[in-house]
This record gives structure tokens, C-alpha cells and sequence, in this order.
């Protein structure tokens, strides 16, 4: 079987741990070039991983090498003039998420993307967890219900300051964090909602939001965000109409209840509970998601198997963002008004 020949964008932190070790690992691409605009760390990728090639400029990278896949994992406007470039050479693009710093970057990327019919992905490993993938399975069965209520809760301990010199720590927030359960939440409403209000703390360190949608169905989806948590906390609550619920921690552990549920799980018991972990055998990459996401992106380019993250998948998200954004910036506008009366 062909493997793609990859070629790698940035070598920090997000790529030397996940990303990179995850494409190494995959049956269908191996990395043939690494760029990145410090020389030390090309050295030590290159020599701890075999790569071949080395380069301090994307351009040439692309220009010099023959390959199938651009990954990108940098600073979101790395990302989109490496993306811009590399989809006007026709060469798939993945990009670590956050694809864009704004909408408007994204919609051209779009554009391009269609216009040279290139293949695009997007970094959005929790949609390609174990819980994400056994929660989506219990909700395909008929057994579970409609849709009833979504809640989300994803706190962690940054940013506390602005990310990738930029000068708000909200808009880093946004593209940093929020771009997760945002879009997570988004996918189970269609990417569609009737409604939504946003509830924001005064300060930004720490920052809180609060969000509430409603779909035209009357489905809510509660999401609540920060950046205060000393650990990572990432949880979800699915409830149908039947009452029957998952609740999903620490992204691998996933507890079914119901007041009476049999398929797939063969119990006819009443109010009944099930607890689902991974073993811990099975532990790697995959665990958060890494790998199986790129690996469903490889076989997107190789067979066509359907990828649900492309640029175009992740418009909803930045079009809401904006709103989310208009509006924070409107109650932080009226809290430091009434302050002043005081």
C-alpha cells in the first residue's frame, strides 16, 4: 500500500508529543520532511526520528520535496499562509487547530480549498476519543432516544495570558480552548441553533463563560468554560427523551444510565448503570485522540473515507465565535459602565 509522504510544519511542544510521535505510528504516511525556523530543534527531530530532510522554510519545503501532506502546528496565521500556500501547490493540508485567527482567513482557505478540490483537516482529537467513539454508538441505537439535553464542562488553567503574541487573552481563549467543546456541542445540534446567551466573568484572570443554546427541536446544550482549574477537567452529560444518559470524564471513562436499557449492552434490568473504561493496556495516543484522527485523514486522502473536521466543517464554530465574542464584549463593556456609577 502507498504511504503518503508527509511533510511536518513546526516542531513544538503540540507536535513533538502528539502529533509527529501519532503520524510515525500510522500505517498509511510516513514523514519524508520537518521544518521549522529553529536549527537546534530540526537537529534533535531529525536525528531522534531519521528524517531525512530539513528545512528552515515551508516554501521550500514544498517547493524542493515532493509530498502528498502539509501538517501544520504553529501559530494560527503560520497556519493559514503554510495552508494557502500549500493548497495553491496541491498538497493536503492538516492543520492543528486553531486553523485561523479569524473567520474571514478561514472562508478564503475554503475557497481555495474547493477551487483546487484539495482535501483539508482540522486538529480536533477529543471528537476522536474512546468515549466519543462508544457515546456516538449508544446514541445510534434506537434504544437510547432523542436528544434531549447536552452539557459541557471544559476548564483548564490557561490561558491566563495572551497566546502567540497576541493582546487579548480572550480572543486567545476562544481559539484555544473553547474551539473544543464549542465545536463538540455544535455537532450535536447540526451545527444549528434558534438561541444562544452568553454569560461572561468581569475579570480574565481567571476568565469564565457560561453559554446556553436552544435549537428550533427545544433541545438545550449548556456549556460552561474557564480558565482557572489547576488540572485539566474536561466533562459531558448526554440525556434523551427516554431519560437514558451518558456521562463522559476524563475523556475515556464513560457511565450509561437508564431507567430500562438493553441493546447493545443485553440488560433488561431496571434503572440500571454501566461504567465503561478503557483498559489501560490500551494506552498511547489514542487515548486523546491523535492518532485516530489522523489516521482517519490519511485514509480520507488514500480511499476517500469521510473526515468530519475539513476547513469547511469548522465555519459554524468561527462564525459562533464571533458572536460569542461580539457579545462578551458587550457585557464587559456594561459591567465596567455600572462600575463606574458606583
Amino acid at each position: 500500500m502507498k504511504k503518503l509522504k508527509v511533510g511536518i510544519v513546526g516542531l513544538g511542544e503540540q507536535m513533538g508529543d502528539n502529533i509527529l510521535p501519532s503520524v510515525l505510528l500510522s500505517s498509511y504516511a510516513r514523514i519524508t520532511a520537518i521544518c521549522d525556523i529553529d536549527t537546534d530543534r530540526l537537529k534533535s527531530f531529525q536525528e531522534k526520528y531519521s528524517i531525512r530532510y530539513t528545512y528552515h522554510s515551508y516554501k521550500q519545503m514544498i517547493d524542493n520535496i515532493d509530498l502528498d501532506v502539509i501538517i501544520i502546528c504553529s501559530y494560527p496565521d503560520v497556519h493559514f499562509e503554510v495552508a494557502r500556500y500549500a493548497i495553491l501547490k496541491n498538497i493536503a493540508v492538516f492543520v492543528e487547530k486553531p486553523p485561523t485567527r479569524t473567520t474571514k482567513q478561514l472562508k478564503e482557505l475554503i475557497y481555495l480549498a474547493e477551487k483546487m478540490e484539495i482535501k483539508t483537516g482540522v486538529g480536533m482529537n477529543f471528537s476522536y476519543t474512546y468515549s466519543n467513539e462508544v457515546s456516538h454508538k449508544i446514541m445510534q441505537e434506537g434504544n437510547f432516544g432523542e436528544l434531549s439535553y447536552i452539557s459541557i464542562e471544559h476548564i483548564s488553567s490557561k490561558p491566563r495570558e495572551p497566546f502567540w503574541n497576541y493582546d487579548s487573552v480572550i480572543e486567545s481563549f476562544l481559539l484555544a480552548q473553547l474551539i473544543h467543546p464549542l465545536d463538540y456541542l455544535l455537532r450535536f445540534f447540526n451545527k444549528k441553533y434558534s438561541k444562544l446567551e452568553v454569560f461572561c466573568s468581569s475579570s480574565t484572570k481567571p476568565f469564565f463563560i457560561q453559554l446556553m443554546f436552544t435549537s428550533h427541536k427545544g433541545i438545550i446544550g449548556s456549556l460552561l468554560s474557564g480558565t482557572y482549574a489547576q488540572r485539566f477537567q474536561h466533562k459531558i452529560e448526554i440525556i434523551s427523551n427516554k431519560g437514558n444518559s451518558i456521562k463522559i470524564t476524563d475523556l475515556n471513562k464513560v457511565e450509561i444510565s437508564s431507567p430500562e436499557i438493553s441493546s447493545p449492552f443485553e440488560m433488561n434490568t431496571k434503572k440500571c448503570s454501566l461504567n465503561l473504561y478503557k483498559s489501560p493496556l490500551k494506552s498511547g495516543f489514542n487515548d486523546s485522540g491523535y492518532q485516530n484522527e489522523l489516521d482517519l485523514f490519511f485514509k480520507h486522502i488514500l480511499f476517500n473515507e469521510k473526515f468530519s473536521h475539513s476547513f469547511d466543517d469548522m465555519l459554524p464554530v468561527y462564525t459562533t465565535m464571533d458572536t460569542i465574542s461580539q457579545q462578551i464584549d458587550n457585557q464587559l463593556i456594561n459591567l465596567k459602565s455600572k462600575a463606574a456609577l458606583v
